[in-house]
């Protein structure tokens, strides 16, 4: 028993100082490593840099595949708010936009007519939450439903088991809500998906070529209640941008 207490005494005398990660400048206290015997940082990488500031350069150095992988398109990886188009009629919804991605307290519901950079701006708010370590997918409410449903014919499990992956994500980024063909299953299915992430206060991002009044009109007004009620509604006006590239 003495020499255990001379031995820890051995330990704690020879413990080093906290360390200060230089990107975040949180203080991290080493830890005895007793199969290795020595002090650890084990909240440090070799380069004393800690290993979430680490995981966020990783991200910033690498954006565009977290983009892909969180399965935006390849012909939206380069949208960012640096270079948004922005104009008069756009200026108040980017700044709202902006202010968000900052603070995605909420959900938002993007809507306004064809080519008026909803997308873009759907895009650019991923890329700000992957830069600050969150988990997003980003997909196309038609490519959801499609997937939906396939995963579910080719694996023989419950839809159930397959719609939770987008119930439980922690911000699920939904684009071009309103273009899928509208049935009985679809209303069914996108009603709970919107259903639980609102009684489960997970933000989500829904961009849409109709408005709420359209949605309630086209699908169900129980999903336009649930999302005029989960968050922001802000409206993108002005001229198509792809056919403006063409005048």
């Amino acid at each position: 028993m003495k020499r255990l207490k001379e031995r820890q005494k051995q330990i704690d005398e020879s413990r080093p100082g906290d360390k200060i990660c230089p990107h975040c400048n949180e203080i991290f206290s080493p830890a005895w490593h007793y199969f290795e015997r020595a002090w650890k940082y084990p909240d440090l990488t070799d380069d004393g840099i800690c290993r979430r500031c680490r995981r966020l350069i990783h991200i910033r150095e690498n954006i565009e595949d977290y983009l892909k992988k969180a399965g935006v398109p390849p012909k939206y990886l380069k949208c960012s708010f640096d270079n948004f188009r922005i104009k008069k009629e756009n200026n108040h919804p980017f700044k709202l936009c902006r202010e968000y991605a900052t603070h995605p307290d909420c959900s938002l519901f993007l809507y306004g007519s064809y080519g008026t950079g909803k997308t873009h701006m759907a895009v650019s708010i991923a890329r700000e939450l992957l830069l600050q370590g969150k988990e997003v997918i980003f997909i196309s409410v038609p490519r959801l439903l499609f997937d939906i449903r396939k995963a579910f014919q080719e694996d023989a499990q419950t839809e159930a088991e397959y719609v939770e992956r987008y119930t439980s994500l922690e911000y699920l980024i939904l684009d071009d809500f309103g273009a899928e063909k509208t049935t009985d299953w679809a209303r069914q299915t996108l009603y709970y998906i919107i259903y639980e992430r609102d009684n489960y206060l997970k933000p989500t991002v829904i961009t849409s070529n109709l408005s709420l009044d359209e949605i309630a009109e086209k699908l169900d007004g129980r999903i336009s209640s649930r999302l005029a009620g989960m968050g922001k509604v802000i409206q993108f006006k002005g001229e198509d941008f792809r056919l403006r590239r063409i005048k």
